[in-house]
């Protein structure tokens, strides 16, 4: 990838950025690693020069070898505005990476409730969850994100899910000491008319159905 172009989406100079994409630079062109200007861009918080990339053709889902993208990148890194930019120019909300982790459960695992938020009202699947078994409502839970925590709960997110280890969200706020009593209200159902079932498990969906 073009040393010179790398830097300036870095340094967000839109300018000589369209500047050298007019004079023949690949808009799609990779590092080593895969990384897309798109991605280099989204990582630094680059939002003019996101919209420009955007405009000019950018693939919004390619895939770095770790099987990220410009969401789940942006998303990683609390950049709100530019994880806005990528959902209104087509990016999927319920992208994941090679572990199955969403933008949704990165966004809940960085405590970040105002992505949550947006993702959830973008069409991010409440409770989806990665290749352990463990969803956004656990990450937020682990975080004590008390807002992304009821915005969750709010779209349907199951406080009462368990991990492959049957592991529940309340179990996940208890990890690093007792949580904000409103916490546990919460992933109790108080507060917001929805009760947790005791076990885990819908009586009427197998355990390997957890994602639905």
């Amino acid at each position: 990838m073009d040393a010179t172009l790398i830097e300036a989406v870095q340094r967000g100079n839109v300018q000589e950025v369209q500047g050298l994409l007019k004079g023949g630079v690949n808009v799609n062109q990779r590092d080593d690693e895969g990384n897309t200007l798109l991605m280099t861009a989204a990582a630094a918080g680059q939002l003019s020069v996101v919209k420009l990339l955007v405009a000019s053709g950018a693939e919004v889902e390619a895939r770095n070898q770790a099987g990220m993208n410009a969401l789940l990148v942006a998303t990683a890194m609390r950049h709100q505005e530019i994880v806005r930019q990528l959902l209104q120019n087509g990016a999927n909300a319920n992208a994941v990476d090679e572990e199955g982790n969403s933008a949704l459960m990165i966004a809940a695992r960085t405590g970040a409730a105002a992505n949550v938020e947006l993702l959830l009202a973008c069409g991010a699947a409440a409770n989806a969850a990665n290749r352990w078994g463990t969803t956004a409502l656990m990450q937020a839970s682990r975080s004590w994100t008390t807002n992304a925590v009821r915005a969750l709960i709010n779209a349907g997110a199951d406080p009462a899910a368990t991990d492959f280890m049957g592991k529940r969200a309340l179990s996940y706020a208890k990890e690093k000491g007792a949580p904000p009593p409103y916490l546990v209200r919460l992933l109790s159902g108080e507060g917001t008319g929805k009760v947790a079932r005791p076990g885990g498990a819908s009586p009427d969906k197998p355990w390997w159905k957890f994602w639905e």
